[in-house]
């Protein structure tokens, strides 16, 4: 039996218990929201699972029923879980914790039916706080069925946060410029999403670029004079540019003011006491208009007093300020002018990261979250190893340095090429580091991860996707940058061009492909294995790969310059059912980037 995130004390006993037709689903006296939810969810986990349809009471429980209980005690979000022959007792230390122990439950029911095992749960979670970052400003904004699909994800694998990245993907009631450069969400979608994370004992955070990143703000008419470079105006709003430039002139008070302005008018949507400021990435900060002030006060100090600022506003409004830690982590004593209990969201994404930030902004009496990454962005596959060690890292150093949460992130770099449900085991990694002191192997959680979330009875599902890592020889990342530089829009702040081909050669392009066709005749056979509920998946998955394989070969000609009108209707064919694959599950948003660069490239090859 798996159990994802895997308890923290488990006790296997003698004997069964059976579940009858007339068993009861019972809420002892007065408990409220979270509890009902967890009720529900088990009348509905049954009827799915078994087959059978339990009537929800309020009361006393009696022998063969499921008894859901709250009795004050800490840790808080902890829960006692017991199976015997007489019956099923479920006791949150509060209602988020019995509402924990409903997805454990739910997930002992998935995998066996109406004969649960006899056994003691004893759990509670390593963080108290342990979220979900999902990007939904950089090519692609969900559905609301994709975003409350999360929700639900949250809520079973114990997740308790979910933040969706925006800079321009509201709708802003003052700044038209701005959201008119993309599918924006509403005030009103927003507070829906907000009612239904709550209901599952979810905090949706609001999350608001406000200092850095805010190309399609700063690139207006009306507010290009904010920004610190001189020329905003006229950068070209690529995929590369728009993440790279476009930090507000911290010097001129009218900056301060629209800040204010948007998180005024953002935060009040969501019930959350939290806001995350954002703040990363200033790389234009001195360079420009605030030059000046920048040689007189130094980055520290320039910095760090625009994000006291927003933050000291945000206190003023009730709620608790977050930012992302990669500037201030430089000088890591600035966070202490930083109201009290600020967070400092710590970011690092590579798989052999260090403690070094950690034990800096804790030296520095930082409050901190830790914030991985589930590897998917610039990928068409999610990079699922060099994810897993950089959240299992990331949650050791997280516990060493005494962090209070870990939010894993999710980015959409160069147009979200990826499909974000890709980003599911990444997810599951961090949901069980975040809550869970048991360690698990790489192909441990694998196959745990393959057997209760896909259902698939090898086990093997999840590992088969990790081997195509690796095997994109044009990466994505490469080919954007290279149709910018023929163009004459490339920007060079992260990468100059010159090896967008370097492993383009037809011997590695075609060791690559076989490896990525060992690949999708594996996925089939775990298609075999699967649920058929489960494997609708397959499809995307597939159409995934073979987009690595399409790509690998057009990097190939382009690099030899070979004219291939095949290749090109293949590309062409091949993106047909990709957009399909996007509208199943996010808006047209910002498709059309995507389909330019195909475009692009297809008619090099003609």
């Amino acid at each position: 039996m798996y159990l994802l995130p895997v308890p923290q004390t488990l006790r296997m006993e003698e004997g069964l218990f059976s579940l009858k037709l007339d068993t009861k689903i019972v809420l002892d006296w007065e408990l409220g929201t979270l509890a009902r939810t967890g009720a529900k969810q088990l009348q509905d986990e049954l009827r799915v699972s078994c087959g059978l349809t339990a009537d929800i009471l309020s009361g006393e429980g009696r022998k063969g029923d499921i008894f859901l209980t709250v009795c004050a005690a800490e840790p808080a979000q902890g829960y006692t879980l017991s199976i015997s022959a007489d019956g099923v007792t479920l006791k949150g230390n509060d209602e988020a914790g019995l509402l924990n122990a409903v997805q454990t439950l739910r997930q002992i029911i998935m995998q066996n039916g109406w004969e649960l095992p006899a056994l003691t749960i004893e759990d509670a979670p390593c963080f108290p706080n342990r979220g979900f970052y999902h990007d939904i400003t950089r090519g692609r904004t969900p559905t609301m069925e994709t975003l409350k699909w999360w929700a639900d994800q949250a809520c079973l694998y114990k997740i308790n946060q979910l933040q969706l990245y925006v800079e321009h993907t509201y709708l802003f009631r003052d700044i038209t410029e701005m959201w008119r450069a993309g599918q924006p969400l509403t005030a009103q979608q927003i507070m829906e999403l907000d009612d239904y994370c709550a209901e599952r004992g979810v905090e949706l955070v609001p999350s608001l670029s406000s200092f850095g990143h805010l190309c399609e703000l700063l690139r207006t008419k009306s507010y290009c004079d904010l920004c610190e470079l001189e020329d905003a105006r006229e950068t070209p709003s690529t995929m590369p540019h728009r993440m790279a430039h476009h930090t507000l002139n911290p010097i001129d008070p009218r900056s301060l003011e629209l800040a204010k302005k948007m998180i005024a008018e953002f935060m009040p949507l969501f019930r959350s006491r939290q806001f995350n400021l954002c703040a990363d990435e200033t790389f234009d900060l001195g360079k420009g208009r605030s030059k000046e002030a920048m040689e007189k006060l130094g980055e520290s100090q320039l910095y760090i007093g625009f994000v006291k600022e927003l933050a000291e506003f945000i206190v003023s409004k009730g709620r608790r300020p977050m930012f992302w830690g990669d500037i201030v982590v430089r000088f890591a004593d600035a966070v202490k002018v930083l109201p009290e209990g600020t967070i400092c969201l710590n970011w690092a994404y590579h798989p052999t990261v260090t403690e070094d930030s950690a034990r800096i902004l804790a030296e520095a009496g930082a409050v901190q979250y830790m914030c991985p990454g589930v590897g998917g962005w610039n990928q068409l596959m999610n990079l699922l190893h060099s994810s897993y060690e950089n959240i299992s890292r990331m949650a050791k150093h997280g516990k060493k340095y005494n962090a209070i949460g870990l939010l894993n992130t999710d980015w959409g770099d160069y147009g979200h090429v990826n499909d974000p449900r890709f980003s599911l085991p990444g997810f599951i990694y961090g949901a069980h580091f975040g809550w869970s002191n048991v360690e698990l192997s790489f192909g441990e959680i694998n196959e745990a991860i393959s057997n209760l979330t896909y259902t698939d009875r090898s086990g093997r599902v999840v590992c088969t996707l990790a081997a195509a890592a690796g095997n994109d020889v044009f990466t994505w990342h490469a080919i954007v940058r290279h149709k910018d530089q023929a163009q004459g829009v490339l920007n060079t702040l992260f990468w100059d061009g010159k090896d967008a081909f370097e492993h383009c050669d037809e011997s590695r392009v075609k060791e690559a492909n076989a490896n990525l066709d060992n690949v999708i005749a594996e996925l089939r056979k775990c298609c075999l294995t699967m649920d058929t509920s489960a494997r609708s998946m397959m499809e995307c998955w597939q159409l995934a790969i073979e987009g690595m394989k399409v790509w690998n070969l057009v990097g190939a000609a382009v690099k030899a310059g070979k004219k291939d009108a095949a290749l090109a209707e293949k590309l062409e064919r091949w993106y047909y059912l990709y957009e399909r694959m996007w509208r199943s599950v996010s808006q047209e948003s910002e498709l059309w980037r995507i389909r330019d660069v195909m475009g692009w490239y297809a008619d090099q090859l003609r």
